[in-house]
């Protein structure tokens, strides 16, 4: 892969992944977040020098136009770039004064941001009880009952990489027809060099020393020597040194490649005879070096060619001495055996290409250092010398190397340094054949998988640019000359992402409408990168910044992947950190509620998201093996996050595509997604919190095989209109920049469960047809019913927290309960008649809210902001008061659902909550025991009492109005049925995102189509305002509010969003002033302007150099801290503290988006009201009125070519008039002067954005008539002697008054305007002649005349009359004759003086003219 090289999958920017991941905030639980993770980078084993760079370059995405070699001066400084014909796109490495001058240079320069991971709580000290993952994705029954396990189907983690050690995933290592692995490594950690040559004098099979180790083959470094104790490397010489690849460059270390030197000299042999062969005597020496579980892990590697000379194919890693290293006691001086002769060789293909070793000899491995075989891409050009980017340059990077060299200079490794990757593996792909104590009660259980005989294709990707090459080549393409070409089928069935970008205001675009979400929809639509793409499944993670709306980022977002939220599952309670922990409860019983943290929709285009819901909260997953002597473990870990939840869902998707392909199916991404979302199950939640429902695996598999009456709905509408308005951004990628030669979104209309009605305006209607699909043997009967959900009742109390309270049960020191309240004492607004319980009986969804003023939760007293936090997390448990003294304990209580972020409101939700409580809720308001800085975290500080209010809500589905659909339909068996919705927006409507269901009911099935639609503000130039009135209403969520939602331990997208369209067609509106106003101090908004683009052209809080030079999305940011992960903001105010104002251009027409941040929140209710006014008008300095400029003569012909000419800067239109009919500008002829011959007017009106107006009427005749030459004598071919007579006369009314008549004789004598003449032939030989008149009017319109004579001497010519008339005249008229004369020859000079004058006047007006 020459040129195009990394640039390919580094369309943005790349973090070091233990740079910043996620962990989720549970009170009293310390979880190392990868932004603490301090690898300790020091080996004993290997002497390498590897500091740590303090004025760290940093990495940077540019491009431009131009070429490489106009920006990168040094080659060193380049990563992986491509040159185009329209530019080049690079990744360099560079310092901020490098980064400073390519920006003055006109360039484009981007820093990296982090890379989130969406795994909420990872833990690898282990304890608890089965497992069950399998059965709420219901997929252990359909293991049981269709004997499908996902057999045949492979699925592509992109992820940290994946650990192979586990017996529960290794045999899911996806293998090609050779058996050799299958694994990608885009971000380059995992190349292992072995260049370093050590030459052996082998003769007969016998080893012997050199006896001359100066005079060494060219191709040694150093050589092998014997000795009484074996054969040995000569590592530890000054010729031993080995080059080691640098996986934490540019972190550590200032180069990619370093040099070591072994701490001893490496055992190959036990004796002369007995050694590890190589047929060609040359020995290849590295190691290993990289982190492992916060370590850093060195192995020493052998590679040899033991059965063909110069083919290197087999790996000795030396695995006792790595575990010596990495366990070692630094107080303790290690003694190492540095011997390659104990260890087993490794050959690729062999099915053991795993680096494992058993430290106790118990016969079990625990210790990993990774997985041989993967193809790495050679990031920074190690090996990739053959084809270079450019020839001044010398460089190319980005080659996707082999898996292991031929000539044994290196290989590659898959290994995941902190277990991300290899929990979403383990989630799907989990063979439960292990058993685990995973509650220390030596009860032992196993883990299943989702799809136990899946195959892994494991793809690192620690930095964001990573993921771009990553989903090509899984996918199916492969590069070849600087373009990804499609081999024919992809690599993989699924993708499966469990990471997201947060701090979206860095690449300056929106989330969904950025470069990375146009790649992901291509990847998902078949056709749309070549002819015969078949699509690929693409399911990513929703995000951890909930519970607030609009938190989604990239490439969850993507309008054509599968997004993934989070719902419950309490396996953890007992296990580990939480056991013992009264606020947990005492069962796992209770699941399926959607857990707080989860990401939800909308994005900026409107449309309904997330899809699907799986768990997220919490479970167990088997993990890398590796076990430290003083951490006895067992090899699981809990896991957590939208993280799991998109493998389990990537695990149910391989269990339908293996239903599919048993049964001969056609299908494509689209069909996937909506049988998952019609078999899904309702959680009662709106749209944009669980899209269809809960992932349910059997029902989806009973749609394949006809059973169980289920059935599929889809529409023809959605994917048209999310086309719609994906198309205006498409239209600006440019995907020659990333070697993709066919990229275009499909004419075609896929069908998609879920409807998004569009962008609408208010009174508008849209139509669409829903199809039923009935699989089944016998007709179906469904109902449809469009859905909201409306607010029925609300409990409100409040109170003050009681902080360190203990547990009569569970009371061991620092172990502390909540605040308890029985929901039958919060007092209801509407008392309703219900016996049997304290719950609404009409309500299908609950939701309990907690919040506390700012000022309780942020000490304003404190000298620094944010260094004095508190909170309450918020509990829901049902109680069964078993002793029946009316006394609430930890071991009566089952826990329902938990929610707790750093931010003044707490939200749990409870679906159906009347069939979840079997005994009397309970509501705990826990207290976190310690006071928080944003800065240090944890202060150690106890916390105090807080005043905090509760609310309880219940709420109900009822009609939707806006929908108007058929009512019911019968669908014959095997068949399917239409029916026509229609959406209808009311006139009154205010601009934003609306969401309601559909719903379609049969006897045994129920299908929840999510439905949302955007609200269009016609934007009207000048006119007095827009307004949208802030106001809270009973709805989930609503336009003119925003509920509490921020989170300082969260990340950025974490807050509440809104949108906001304003559609602009009047293209003489430049700019837009928009006031954003809400009600308390402590709130506080960002605000952002998005064009038509997607681009952010505009924010209420500019990062200013923060952003330029540290990557800041916007001015009001914190930045990351040992305590937040990027959700912490400061209050900037630039007008009061309850408003702000933005000022945006406008540059074209089309929809703009103004998209509402609530970065702080005053806590003194659950929600805020928000108002928003907008004018949009035209500034600019410009007084003057356009210039018209038309410069045309009086008189014109078809030769006139000059056409009018409108100067004006700010233009807005113009009109023109001709002959008084209005004519467009490009129906105006082309030459006027081709107008029919006459008179002529052309008017032309200009006006500017200004309204500054200009008009001006020109007048001209068009004349294209030649003059009209009548000739009198001579006639065609007159034959004359002695004279030839002329006369003639010219027409014409335009014509010259001199030079327009001109006579060519014979002899080359001309004659100008005369009419008339005698011409003496005497002296021309006889023979035949041509006499030739020509005729010119003013505008160049000429006649040519020509006329043949003869000349015959001998012929007898008749005199002229004019000679007779001679003759005959009198003396006196001869006198009379004579006087005139002599008068003309006075007269004449006058006149011709005064013609001369008047002809050079005309001559000096023509060219005026």
């Amino acid at each position: 892969m020459p040129k195009l090289a990394i640039s390919l999958f580094m369309f943005f920017v790349l973090v070091f992944i233990f740079q910043q991941s996620s962990y989720g905030f549970i009170e009293g639980v310390e979880i190392n977040n990868f932004s603490n993770l301090d690898i300790d980078m020091s080996s004993d084993s290997i002497m390498i020098d590897l500091p740590r760079q303090e004025n760290l370059a940093k990495r940077y995405l540019v491009y431009g136009s131009g070429s490489l070699n106009n920006a990168y001066t040094d080659a060193k400084n380049l990563v992986y770039g491509i040159d185009s014909k329209k530019g080049f796109f690079s990744v360099g490495i560079l310092t901020e004064n490098e980064a400073s001058q390519l920006k003055l240079h006109g360039y484009n320069v981007i820093e990296d941001f982090p890379l989130d991971f969406h795994s909420k709580y990872i833990s690898t000290n282990a304890i608890t009880k089965v497992s069950q993952l399998g059965n709420i994705a219901n997929s252990e029954n359909v293991h049981k009952l269709y004997n499908v396990t996902g057999k045949g189907v492979t699925v592509a983690v992109v992820d940290t990489g994946v650990d192979f050690s586990n017996s529960d995933v290794m045999e899911s290592l996806a293998r090609d027809d050779d058996n050799n692995p299958i694994m990608l490594d885009t971000d380059g950690q995992g190349l292992v060099i072995t260049n370093s040559t050590f030459a052996a004098n082998i003769k007969n099979n016998k080893v012997y020393n050199f006896t001359n180790i100066y005079n060494l083959p060219v191709n040694a470094s150093s050589n092998v020597y014997v000795s009484t104790k074996g054969v040995f490397l000569d590592t530890f010489s000054q010729n031993g040194t080995i080059t080691v690849y640098n996986s934490f460059y540019p972190q550590y270390g200032t180069s990619p490649v370093l040099t070591g030197q072994i701490r001893g000299d490496m055992k190959i042999g036990a004796s002369a005879k007995d050694f590890i062969q190589s047929k060609s005597g040359i020995y290849h020496l590295g190691a290993i070096f990289g982190s492992h579980m916060g370590k850093l892990q060195a192995v020493i590697v052998l590679v040899t060619d033991p059965n063909e000379a110069g083919v290197y194919d087999t790996i000795t890693p030396d695995m006792s001495t790595s575990w010596l290293d990495y366990t070692r006691d630094k107080k303790v001086k290690s003694t190492y055996d540095f011997d390659f002769t104990d260890e087993e060789p490794i050959t690729i293909g062999s099915g053991k290409e795993f680096l494992l070793y058993d430290s106790d000899d118990d016969g079990i491995n625990d210790y990993s250092a990774g997985t041989v075989g993967a193809r790495v891409v050679d990031i920074y050009g190690v090996f990739s010398d053959e084809a270079e980017i450019d020839d001044k340059l010398n460089a190319i990077n980005g080659t996707l190397l082999h898996a292991i060299d031929n000539d044994g200079m290196y290989f590659g490794v898959m290994n995941d340094f902190y277990g991300h990757g290899t929990a979403t593996a383990a989630t799907i792909a989990s063979k439960g054949k292990v058993e685990y104590d995973l509650y220390n009660d030596t009860k032992k259980s196993t883990i299943l998988g989702i799809a136990p005989d899946v195959s892994i294709l494991p793809v690192k990707s620690l930095w964001f640019g990573d993921i771009f090459y990553g989903w090509m080549w899984t996918s199916g393409f492969e590069n070849e000359d600087n373009k990804w070409v499609y081999k024919g089928e992809p690599k993989a069935d699924i993708i499966s992402n469990s990471f997201g970008v947060s701090t979206f205001p860095t690449l300056e675009y929106a989330p969904g409408l950025d470069i990375s979400s146009h790649i992901l929809n291509a990847l998902v639509i078949p056709q749309s990168l070549h002819q015969n793409y078949t699509g690929t499944t693409i399911i990513s993670s929703a995000g951890n910044s909930g519970h607030g709306y609009g938190t989604m980022g990239m490439p969850g977002i993507s309008s054509f992947g599968i997004s993934v939220g989070a719902t419950t599952s309490n396996d953890f309670v007992g296990y580990g950190p939480f056991k013992g922990e009264p606020r947990f409860g005492n069962t796992t019983d209770h699941s399926d509620h959607v857990v707080d943290f989860s990401s939800r929709g909308p994005g900026v285009i409107g449309d309904p998201k997330p899809d699907v819901m799986s768990i997220g909260a919490y479970s167990f997953v088997p993990s890398a093996i590796t076990q430290l002597p003083d951490e006895p473990r067992e090899a699981f870990s809990v896991f957590g996050g939208t993280s799991m939840s998109a493998p389990i869902t990537a695990g149910a998707t391989a269990l339908l595509i293996e239903s599919l392909k048993e049964r001969s199916m056609d299908y494509d991404p689209f069909a996937i997604r909506n049988i998952l979302m019609s078999s899904a199950d309702d959680l009662h939640n709106d749209p944009l919190t669980q899209g269809a429902g809960l992932v349910n695996a059997l029902d989806a598999v009973r749609i394949v095989n006809g059973h169980g009456g289920k059935f599929v709905v889809h529409n023809d509408a959605t994917f048209s209109n999310i086309k719609d308005v994906i198309d205006v951004p498409l239209a600006s990628f440019n995907s020659d920049l990333f070697g993709i030669d066919e990229f275009s979104f499909s004419d075609n209309t896929y069908p998609m469960t879920g409807w998004y009605g569009g962008r609408l305006n208010p009174g508008e209607e849209t139509t669409t047809t829903y199809t039923i699909e009935n699989p089944n043997k016998y007709p179906i009967n469904v109902t449809v019913k469009p859905q909201t959900l409306e607010l029925i009742e609300r409990l409100n109390m409040s109170g003050i927290t009681i902080p360190l309270v203990q547990d009569q049960i569970l009371n061991e020191p620092d172990t502390y309960r909540p605040n308890y309240v029985k929901l039958r004492d919060i007092p209801a607004e509407h008392m309703v008649s219900n016996q049997t319980s304290v719950i609404h009986p009409d309500s299908s969804l609950m939701i309990v809210n907690l919040h506390f003023p700012f000022e309780t939760f942020m000490n304003q007293t404190s000298t620094m902001y944010a260094d004095d936090l508190k909170i309450s997390s918020l509990y829901l448990y049902d109680w069964e008061d078993k002793n029946t003294d009316d006394e609430i304990s930890s071991d009566e209580l089952s826990l329902v659902n938990r929610g707790g972020t750093w931010g003044t409101v707490q939200e749990i939700r409870i679906s159906d909550p009347l069939d979840k409580f079997e005994n009397e809720p309970v509501i705990g308001v826990y207290p976190v025991p310690k006071i928080f800085s944003f800065w240090t975290a944890n202060t150690q500080q106890n916390s105090t009492s807080m005043d905090y209010s509760l609310s309880t809500n219940y709420y109900q589905h009822v009609l939707w109005d806006d929908v108007a659909v058929e009512k019911e339909i019968t669908i014959p068996g095997n068949d399917s049925a239409d029916i026509s919705a229609t959406l209808s927006v009311p006139s009154d409507r205010q601009t934003g995102v609306y969401q309601g269901f559909l719903n379609f009911e049969g006897k045994y099935h129920k299908i929840n189509s999510p439905v949302s639609f955007g609200v269009l503000e016609a934007v009207k130039k000048d006119a007095e305002q827009t307004v949208i009135t802030g106001s809270v209403s009973d709805v989930l969520y609503g336009n003119g509010f925003v509920k509490g939602a921020f989170d300082m331990n969260g990340r950025y997208m974490a807050g509440d969003w809104r949108q906001y369209y304003f559609d602009i067609q009047d293209k003489t509106i430049n700019s837009a002033t928009i006031d954003f106003e809400w009600e308390n101090d402590y709130t506080n908004f960002t605000v952002f302007m998005i064009d038509p683009q997607g681009k952010i052209i505009q924010t209420n809080h500019p990062s200013g150099v923060f952003g330029e030079f540290l990557g800041w999305p916007t001015g009001d940011w914190l930045g990351y801290s040992a305590f937040s992960q990027g959700g912490a903001f400061f209050p900037l105010k630039n007008k009061d503290n309850t408003s702000t104002v933005l000022f945006a251009p406008i540059n074209q027409t089309g929809t703009y988006t103004l998209l509402v941040h609530s970065t702080l929140f005053d806590g003194t209710s659950i929600t805020e009201p928000i108002s928003v006014a907008a004018k949009f008008t035209t500034i600019l300095p410009d007084e003057k009125p356009p210039e018209i400029v038309f410069k045309v003569p009086k008189l014109i012909n078809k030769k006139f070519d000059i056409l009018p000419e409108v100067i004006e800067k700010n233009p807005d239109f113009t009109k023109y008039y001709l002959d008084g009919e209005e004519r467009k500008l490009e129906n105006l002829p082309l030459r006027f002067g081709m107008l029919p011959d006459g008179e002529h007017e052309l008017r032309i009106h200009a006006v500017d954005i200004i309204g500054n107006d200009m008009e001006k009427t020109f007048s001209f005749t068009v004349d294209n008539t030649p003059p009209e030459i009548l000739l009198k004598s001579p006639t065609n071919d007159t034959t004359v002697a002695d004279l030839l007579q002329i006369d003639f006369t010219v027409k014409d009314k335009n014509l010259a008054e001199d030079g327009a008549i001109t006579i060519l004789l014979p002899n080359s004598e001309s004659l100008e305007d005369v009419t008339s003449h005698s011409f003496d032939v005497t002296d021309i030989d006889d023979g035949a002649y041509a006499l030739t008149i020509m005729a010119v009017d003013i505008v160049g319109n000429e006649q040519t005349k020509v006329v043949s004579f003869n000349v015959d001497h001998t012929f007898v010519q008749e005199p002229p009359i004019i000679l007779k008339e001679k003759e005959q005249i009198s003396d006196s008229s001869l006198l009379i004759i004579v006087s005139a004369i002599i008068a003309a020859a006075i007269v004449v000079p006058i006149i011709i003086k005064r013609i001369r004058k008047t002809s050079e006047e005309n001559k000096i007006l023509k060219e005026d003219l």
